[in-house]
C-alpha cells in the first residue's frame, strides 16, 4: 500500500519539494521492501523504537523544511492535483492557515466505494460546505464540531500553523489535534469542494480497534486533552457551548466504557488517564508562544511543498 501512495504523489501535477517516510519500527525496513522511482524525492528515516502514530508525525514534521506541510497515511492516496489545488488556494489567500478537500472512499483492494464516499462526505459535514475561505464561526464549527477536516491525508498547511506540542498529545487521534492547533493558530482556512484524494477502508486500519471498550478507556486521554485546550482557547468562545456539552458526554462515555471491560481497576485507569488529559492540555495552553512551534525553515523557493507518509 505505501508504494501506492508514493505513486499518487509522484503524479502530483505540482511536486513536492521533499517526501519523508517515517518507518515507526517495521518488522521490516520499509526502504526495503517499497516500490518507488529512483527519482522521487523520498526519505526513509527509521525508528529503533515503535514511537506511536503521534510521535512519529512530529518527528517527520521536524524532519521537514518545507513552508506547506502535508501529512499522507501508508494506505491513502492523493488524486493527481490534490497539491496543486491546495497550494493555489493557499497562495490566494493568504490569510488562511491551512487548506483542505473532500476525498472519497476505497475498500482494502482499492476499488472506489461511491455510496460510502457520499456518506461520509455527509456525516463529516463537507457535503454542506461551499468551496472557499471559512473564518471564524463557520470554521469552528467545521472542523471543531463537524470534524470535517481530514488532517490525516487531506489537508494542506502552513508550517507556523503546526503545533508539534498539541500533535505529540494526540495519540492515534493526533490529525484531530493537527486541525485544532491550525485553527487556533488562525480564524480562516479554505475548503476546497472537490473530491482530492481516497482514504482505504481496511481490517488493518487503525480506527477499526476504537470500538473496542478497552481501546475506548485508552483514548480517554487524548479526548479529554484536546476537548479542555479547546474550552481554553478565547478564539473558540462560540462554539465553548457545544464543546461543554461534548466534554460531559465524553466522560460519561469512557466511564461506561470502563465498566464494559468488566475489569475493576478499568475505573481507575480511565480516572487516571483523564486527569493526565487536563494535564497535557494544560502544558499545551501555558506554552509559551513558538516555544514548542515547528521551526522556521531556511529560505527557500516559494513553492516548496513537504508530503510526510
Amino acid at each position: 500500500m505505501l508504494s501506492e501512495t508514493l505513486r499518487s504523489v509522484q503524479e502530483q501535477t505540482v511536486a513536492p519539494a521533499e517526501i519523508i517516510v517515517i518507518d515507526d519500527c517495521s518488522e521490516r525496513a520499509l526502504e526495503e521492501v517499497t516500490n518507488f522511482s529512483p527519482e522521487l524525492p523520498v526519505r526513509f528515516i527509521r525508528h529503533q523504537r515503535n514511537q506511536g502514530p503521534a510521535g512519529s508525525v512530529v518527528h517527520g514534521i521536524r524532519e521537514s523544511a518545507g513552508g506547506l506541510v502535508a501529512t499522507l497515511n501508508h494506505d491513502d492516496v492523493w488524486e493527481p492535483r490534490f497539491l496543486e489545488r491546495l497550494s493555489a488556494e493557499l497562495d490566494a489567500h493568504p490569510e488562511a492557515c491551512f487548506a483542505f478537500c473532500d476525498h472519497g472512499i476505497m475498500r482494502a483492494d482499492g476499488q472506489h466505494d461511491e455510496q460510502r464516499s457520499r456518506e461520509q462526505s455527509i456525516r463529516f459535514g463537507r457535503a454542506a460546505l461551499a468551496g472557499g475561505v471559512l473564518r471564524d464561526t463557520q470554521l469552528y464549527e467545521a472542523a471543531l464540531l463537524h470534524k470535517a477536516v481530514a488532517a490525516s491525508s487531506f489537508a494542506l498547511v502552513r508550517r507556523e500553523a503546526l503545533d508539534p506540542l498539541l500533535i505529540g498529545a494526540g495519540s492515534d487521534t493526533w490529525d484531530y489535534f493537527l486541525a485544532v492547533g491550525a485553527c487556533r493558530s488562525g480564524p480562516a482556512a479554505v475548503y476546497v469542494a472537490e473530491r482530492l484524494g481516497w482514504y482505504r477502508i481496511s481490517p488493518t486500519m487503525l480506527t477499526t480497534t476504537w470500538a473496542s471498550p478497552r481501546k475506548q478507556v485508552e483514548l480517554a486521554r487524548a479526548q479529554i486533552a484536546i476537548l479542555v485546550v479547546m474550552l481554553r482557547s478565547p478564539q473558540f468562545r462560540p462554539v465553548h457551548r457545544a464543546l461543554r456539552r461534548r466534554l460531559v458526554r465524553t466522560i460519561r462515555h469512557v466511564l461506561v466504557a470502563a465498566m464494559r471491560t468488566r475489569n475493576p481497576a478499568s475505573l481507575g485507569r480511565v480516572t487516571t488517564r483523564m486527569l493526565a488529559g487536563a494535564r497535557d492540555a494544560e502544558r499545551v495552553v501555558r506554552s509559551r508562544s513558538g516555544e514548542d512551534a515547528c521551526p522556521a525553515p531556511a529560505p527557500a523557493p516559494r513553492q516548496g511543498l513537504s508530503s510526510e507518509a
